[in-house]
C-alpha cells in the first residue's frame, strides 16, 4: 500500500519551493502545519501511478545511488542544484541522514533531477553525470550544493562548472567531451517527466520505499528525524 507523509514543518528557515498549486491525487497519512513556499507557475499533472509501478520506476534505470545496495530502504530525492531549498537541506540535513541512515545500511540515498530554474540548472546535471563517467558523480554534486549562489546569478554557467571539475582532479579531455555530447539530456528529461508523474510539486521531494514496495513521502527540507521516522514506519 501507498503511505503518503506530506510533511511541511516550520523549521529553521527550511522551506519548500512550491511549483504546482494543484491538489494531488495522493492519500496522505498526516497533516501539519505547512511551510512557507515560493510560487513558480503551474506545471501540467498527469495523473499518478499505482505504489507498485511508482516504485519500480522510480528505482529503474541505475540512477546515482549512495549507499549499500542491500539497505532496506530507498531514498529518492527531486531536486534542483539551483533550488535554494535543496541547497538549504544539504547544508542541515543530508550529513545527518548519511551518517545515521545511509552509513549504518539502513537506507541508501537516490538522486533524481527535477530542474525547473533554467538552463544553469540543466547544466549543473550535465556536469555532474559527466563526473559520474568518472566516479566522481557524488562529489560533484556535493560540489555543486557547496558553490550554490542565486539561482541563475551564473554560479552555474558551465565555465564555472568546467573550474569545479578541475577543483575534483579529473580528466579535463574526458569531462569535457561527456559534458558537451548532450547525451544526458533524456535522461534529465524523463527525471522531470517521471517528477510530473509523480505530482511533484515543490522541491526537495523524497520519496522512501520500503522493502515491500510501501512508500512514505517526505515534502521539502525536513529533519533527519523525520526520514529515520519514515524509515522506521517502512521496515516495521
Amino acid at each position: 500500500m501507498l503511505v503518503v507523509l506530506f510533511l511541511a514543518l516550520v523549521l529553521g528557515g527550511i522551506g519548500w519551493h512550491f511549483i504546482t498549486p494543484g491538489s494531488s491525487t495522493l492519500s496522505t497519512t498526516l497533516s501539519v502545519q505547512p511551510q512557507m513556499m515560493s510560487t513558480l507557475g503551474e506545471t501540467p499533472v498527469s495523473s499518478t501511478p499505482s505504489s507498485a509501478n511508482l516504485a519500480a520506476v522510480l528505482l529503474a534505470d541505475n540512477p546515482p545511488t549512495l549507499g549499500s545496495p542491500n539497505a532496506s530502504v530507498t531514498i529518492v530525492e527531486f531536486g534542483d542544484y539551483q533550488c535554494p531549498t535543496c541547497g538549504e537541506w544539504y547544508n542541515m540535513q543530508e550529513a545527518s541522514v548519511i551518517q545515521n541512515l545511509v552509513n549504518t545500511g539502513k537506507a541508501k540515498l537516490v538522486w533524481r533531477d527535477f530542474d525547473y530554474y533554467g538552463p544553469d540548472s540543466i547544466s549543473a546535471s550535465e556536469a555532474a553525470y559527466a563526473a559520474g563517467e568518472q566516479g566522481k558523480f557524488w562529489q560533484f554534486h556535493d560540489l555543486l550544493f557547496q558553490n550554490q549562489q542565486t539561482p541563475n546569478g551564473g554560479w552555474a554557467s558551465r565555465q564555472n562548472l568546467d573550474k569545479l571539475a578541475r577543483q575534483l582532479g579529473m580528466n579535463m579531455t574526458q569531462f569535457d567531451q561527456a559534458f558537451n555530447s548532450g547525451n544526458y539530456d533524456s535522461l534529465i528529461k524523463s527525471n522531470h517527466d517521471l517528477g510530473v508523474q509523480a505530482q511533484i510539486t515543490g522541491t526537495p521531494t523524497f520519496f522512501l520505499i520500503g522493502p515491500r514496495g510501501n512508500m512514505v513521502t517526505i515534502a521539502g527540507g525536513q529533519p533527519e528525524s523525520v526520514f529515520e521516522q519514515a524509515v522506521t514506519q517502512l521496515t516495521s
